[in-house]
């Protein structure tokens, strides 16, 4: 691997620190990973197995007391529970000597899950995130398919919407029914045709053809023909700095700045379930260039926590290790602002980006999450 500079290098531990971006699908390579038929014992000593719940999809949830995100997903993993077809198990861990806290921030958080464990800690031999997966932060959740196979790795806050797609697709390639996408493509049709008449008809059968042919190929796969379809396809356009163009909008004219047809890319990879934890849009700006010189937006994508971001822009997909011309100044995503200024990059709220949220609102109007 080359070398990573030192501002991609801070770009890169503040994505990993903050968003948590190794939001794996599938395990290594697309695959499932067999998983160990866990048993725990939960707070009210009832025996909780795993082949109990055969059938079903299991989300296990590693918290502690002392975690926020913990508790801000505690409303998502309940409906997920309330579900026929789902069981959330709790471990709680590194909450100290006094097991009582535990209970208390069952009660408090109004957890309502199958299940919490007392989990202990993670120095403990026989601590009971060993029977499942590494946790290095929290929270951290595994999802077991009904087969029992881990088939997605969560580390930081569950996204609701992402989980209940991949099931979608999980069911439809068994059934042999048409792919799942992250996204509703009728409302982009509609759009495209109401605003842009046959023209816009024609880019939605382009942009849908991409998306049929890709949903089931690799990350690569998918972020070389995203990125090739938008190059290849869009003019050059003159944008401006309070407005951004939506996809629809993109597609709809054939033309963008670098905004745009970043943009335009980045829903495009979530709408082919590629998690948005993995995806940045990064303000960047040529090194050496003078305080409040020009700046454009590239996409980055990180396939793993210990890997550089590979940067999607005009040209051909490179890691940000062969690009030393561009130093990222912000990046965010439907998640969060990120400043790459700093040496600390301080994250925020996407609202903070009053520009940016008008973008999610038009974007969500067409379909997309």
């Amino acid at each position: 691997m080359r070398p990573i500079t030192a501002s991609w290098r801070y770009f890169l531990l503040a994505s990993l620190l903050l968003a948590g971006l190794a939001y794996g699908l599938r395990g290594i390579s697309g695959d499932a990973v067999k998983a160990v038929s866990f048993v725990f014992s939960d707070i009210d000593g009832r025996t909780v197995r795993l082949a109990d719940y055969r059938g079903k999809w299991v989300l296990v949830s590693f918290w502690a007391p002392w975690c926020p995100l913990c508790k801000v997903q505690v409303p998502s993993l309940n409906t997920l529970n309330q579900r026929s077809d789902f069981r959330v198990i709790g471990i709680a861990l590194e909450y100290g000597a006094d097991e009582s806290a535990i209970r208390e921030t069952i009660s408090s958080s109004r957890m309502r899950f199958e299940a919490n464990v007392v989990g202990g800690s993670r120095r403990e031999p026989n601590s009971a995130f060993r029977q499942v997966g590494p946790v290095d932060f929290f929270p951290t959740s595994y999802l077991y398919d009904p087969t029992g196979e881990i088939v997605m790795f969560i580390p930081g806050q569950l996204r609701l919407g992402r989980i209940v797609s991949f099931m979608e697709s999980w069911h439809a390639e068994r059934a042999g029914g048409p792919p799942t996408f992250a996204a509703k493509p009728e409302k982009l049709a509609a759009f495209l045709r109401q605003r842009y008449g046959e023209r816009g008809n024609q880019a939605y059968g382009e942009w849908k053809r991409l998306l049929d042919a890709n949903v089931n190929e690799s990350p690569a796969r998918k972020l070389a023909q995203v990125n090739d379809f938008f190059n290849a396809r869009l003019r050059p356009g003159e944008g401006r700095a309070d407005y951004w163009a939506s996809p629809g909008e993109v597609l709809g004219t054939g033309r963008g700045d670098s905004a745009a047809v970043a943009i335009a890319k980045y829903f495009t990879l979530l709408a082919l379930n590629l998690p948005s934890e993995q995806l940045r849009l990064v303000y960047v700006q040529k090194r050496g260039a003078t305080q409040g010189g020009a700046v454009h937006l590239v996409l980055a994508w990180y396939e793993t926590s210990g890997h550089e971001p590979l940067l999607l822009d005009a040209g051909a997909i490179q890691p940000a290790g062969k690009r030393p011309d561009l130093q990222p100044v912000y990046s965010f995503n439907s998640l969060g602002v990120w400043d790459e200024t700093a040496k600390a990059a301080a994250a925020g709220d996407p609202g903070r980006l009053a520009t940016w949220e008008d973008t999610l609102r038009r974007a969500r109007a067409e379909g997309f999450e």
